[in-house]
């Protein structure tokens, strides 16, 4: 009985190698020869143990756009500007890979922001973003009031640490802006920061940390084989992550069905996205329902708090280990703010210098070194190859952030490479960070004035140094769903 079964699982395996080579088109971006079943896991995995390069060293072979089968999904990988901005902007290329653990934390539904696609995405995004710009996203003074309550609050806690006899501390880095950062879209949403808030505040950060640092390997293995999320859970990671979507959809749900009770009490003239979205419950309840606000409220915290919290961390770094880098700024700051004002967003474009250090932060950080995978619609070409429909298409930019021909010097961080003899900003449009098209990152705006307001306002406080007696921290960063520094510590001296 033992040898039918063999042969049957055998013959089953041939049909499939021949069907998977059959259905490779000549005109497909070349690449590795995929095995029966688990595709190409096995050449991602011999290429590095650190799955973040594992994608570039495979370009290095097969070039700017090539394919894999990641289990039995037809993929595309893309590591040229040129190929992720003409293909990102092809309206084909607009959908998401909605499967595994995307599919789970939304319920089996088209839902949210993020993964949501075809009515609901081309409704719900464009209100989402426009409803936040009327309560602060992305106006600078109203944002501005919002960070700098945040930026107060941090700055407290760690005056609290140095304490009254002392000029300095060394700090572990490592979430030290989390909930600065995490409160600043809280206050844009909810339209509030209060003592009852503050648990959930917590709860959602602790979470939200352990989502994104769960295991990377393990995230692409559910992806691949989605039916391994219920066999491995824990080692895959996949409970870790439904942990945190299930924690953001309770509270969610319990700030909505409150608003909702309270706008059936009184009037209600709408000051964030809460309110406003309770209130158009009447008008689209496809759009407008409870579901669709839990996993919105999940995209808007968790895109804007991760990234950005990543972000503030590799800056903290690289001010720390370029000292001469840290200066430069500060003596920027002091002529724009000589007796210590606050600055405003309005005062960047008086200091290129920290542009430049952004741009050169952004090359060199990479928080999101592989772009958020997009899915074909349709068939579409891209020079003499072919992208099938419902082919997953992922975006890998280390090789070109890393290019000798793009950037000359590419393991140096220099951020006058982003500066002409006159010392004004160029080359700004070569950072490719929030991706492209009407798929990209709509929080661009929201992250330059963050990272802006928070990080001058810090070194108006303090000197940030590597502390005594310790070498200087690593400075490759740490494999994730988002890249960030290993864990480090930095000393914040009182200036």
């Amino acid at each position: 009985m033992f040898v039918y079964y063999a042969l049957a699982v055998i013959i089953s395996l041939l049909i499939y190698y021949f069907l998977l080579k059959n259905d490779h088109s000549s005109k497909e971006p070349p690449g590795p020869k995929p095995w029966p079943i688990i595709g190409n896991l096995l050449d991602l995995a011999k290429a590095s143990d650190n799955m973040t390069l594992s994608m570039g060293i495979l370009a290095e072979k097969y070039g700017e756009i090539y394919s894999l089968k990641i289990g039995s999904k037809r993929t595309v990988i893309l590591t040229s500007k040129e190929a992720m901005q003409t293909i990102f902007t092809n309206e084909a290329t607009f959908a998401r890979d909605f499967s595994g653990m995307f599919a789970d934390r939304s319920f089996n539904k088209n839902l949210g922001i993020a993964f949501s696609e075809g009515e609901v995405w081309e409704k719900l995004r464009p209100w989402a973003f426009k409803t936040l710009k009327e309560y602060g996203f992305g106006k600078s003074s109203d944002m501005e009031h919002f960070i700098q309550v945040s930026s107060q609050r941090l700055f407290a806690s760690i005056d609290a640490i140095i304490g009254i006899d002392k000029k300095s501390c060394d700090l572990d880095v490592e979430l030290l802006f989390n909930n600065p950062i995490l409160s600043i879209m809280w206050q844009m949403v909810v339209g509030r920061i209060s003592p009852n808030d503050e648990p959930h505040l917590k709860l959602i950060g602790e979470k939200g940390y352990a989502f994104i640092r769960a295991s990377i390997f393990g995230t692409g293995i559910v992806n691949a084989f989605p039916f391994l999320r219920f066999v491995f859970p824990k080692a895959l990671g996949y409970d870790v992550q439904m942990d945190f979507f299930k924690t953001c959809n309770a509270i969610a749900l319990k700030l909505f069905q409150e608003m909702e009770q309270k706008s059936k009490k009184s009037h209600i003239t709408p000051t964030n996205l809460l309110e406003a979205f309770v209130l158009n419950c009447g008008t689209d309840p496809k759009i407008f329902n409870s579901e669709n606000f839990q996993l919105t409220f999940q995209d808007l915290l968790l895109a804007s708090t991760d990234t950005t919290n990543s972000f503030m961390e590799i800056v903290t770094l690289y001010l720390a280990a370029y000292p001469d880098v840290q200066e430069k700024i500060y003596q920027e700051i002091l002529t724009v703010a000589e007796n210590g004002e606050e600055l405003s967003f309005a005062d960047r474009k008086k200091m290129p210098y920290i542009q430049a250090f952004f741009l050169e932060t952004h090359r060199k950080g990479r928080v999101l070194q592989n772009m958020v995978p997009r899915r074909a619609l349709s068939d579409l070409a891209y020079k003499d190859y072919i992208i099938k429909k419902d082919t997953i298409i992922m975006a890998d930019t280390r090789l070109y952030y890393e290019s000798e021909e793009n950037w000359t010097d590419p393991d140096a961080f220099r951020p006058e490479r982003f500066l002409n003899e006159d010392g004004q900003i160029v080359n700004a449009g070569s950072i490719i960070s929030f991706s492209f098209g009407k798929r990209n990152c709509p929080g661009e705006l929201y992250a330059n004035i963050v990272s802006f307001l928070l990080t001058t306002s810090l070194l108006q406080r303090y000197k940030l140094s590597v502390p005594k007696g310790q070498e200087i921290p690593r400075l490759d960063l740490k494999p994730g769903l988002t890249l960030k520094p290993y864990p480090f510590q930095a000393a914040f001296t009182k200036r």
